[in-house]
């Protein structure tokens, strides 16, 4: 898979969206937006503000928000490595020391504190060596009773893994193949005058709820691989943050289907109806 500041970067320029756009749409400061595409991690404030500044701007785009949360998991999550504490002996030893010192004076009582201390160390030796052949003998039982089947699981957890992770990048190329197809539509009316507007997706169901949009206000975003519009002369249409061409026919209607890379004039018999 790409980077993740590429693929965050190519999917908002396919889009034709600037960071201003996404800034609005997002909530998400401009320079930490810049952060992600740039994987400047350390000009973000903390691992967990990383993940959901990643997955609301993979959301805005149209990404894979869980793909990209696990690959920035992989790719740049610290390992946390267990450390266990070493006890202090120093003291205790020191102050057998000073026994030891007054024995070898010439009092017998002192010296019976080493001898306690190193009789144990025996002890511990033969625990160890018994623990040893316990475990030994239930290693060599376990392998006599599986044989030969024991190279099976081996084989399957190897490849497991890699099919998986192919399987994932290609379903990453499939969504950005698709993402890169769907137009962005937005549609806004003149200051001077309310516009008359009609939108059907690709699956002909109409997705503008009103006939007409008031002076200067503006249609949601609507998202589809392509549009069928009939709309009155005047109104400003755009696909992410690019403006379209588009020219009123004779009788100052705008009709068009709008793909990604085509626009094409439809004529009567063909324009969409809202009525």
């Amino acid at each position: 898979m790409p980077e993740i500041g590429v693929t965050l970067r190519e999917a908002r320029m396919r889009a034709g969206i600037d960071i201003a756009e996404v800034e609005s749409r997002t909530k998400i400061r401009a320079k930490y937006l810049r952060a992600l595409e740039n994987e400047e991690w350390s000009l973000l404030p903390g691992t967990t503000f990383v993940k959901s500044f990643l997955r609301t701007y993979a959301e805005a785009l149209g990404l894979d928000a869980k793909l990209l949360g696990e690959e920035y998991k992989f790719r740049h999550e610290p390992y946390e490595v267990a450390q266990g504490s070493q006890g202090g002996g120093g003291p205790r030893g020191r102050r057998g020391g000073r026994r030891g010192r007054v024995g070898a004076g010439g009092g017998g009582g002192g010296a019976f504190g080493p001898q306690k201390r190193t009789s144990v160390l025996p002890i511990l030796v033969l625990l160890l060596l018994v623990a040893g052949a316990i475990f030994a003998v239930y290693q060599l039982s376990r392998s006599e009773d599986e044989g030969a089947t024991a190279t099976a699981p081996t084989t399957t957890t190897d490849t497991t893994p890699r099919r998986t992770s192919e399987t994932e990048r290609i379903e990453a190329r499939r969504e950005r193949r698709r993402q890169a197809a769907i137009v962005r539509l937005r549609i806004t009316a003149p200051r001077s005058e309310a516009a008359s507007v009609c939108v059907r997706d690709a699956a002909g169901k109409r997705v503008v709820s009103t006939l007409n949009l008031r002076a200067g206000r503006s249609t949601r975003t609507l998202r589809s691989k392509s549009f069928d519009v009939a709309l009155s002369a005047g109104v400003t249409v755009r696909d992410g943050s690019r403006r379209l061409r588009l020219r009123a026919d004779d009788k100052n209607v705008i009709a068009y289907r709008i793909t990604k890379d085509r626009r094409t004039r439809l004529p009567d018999s063909r324009r969409p109806s809202c009525s």
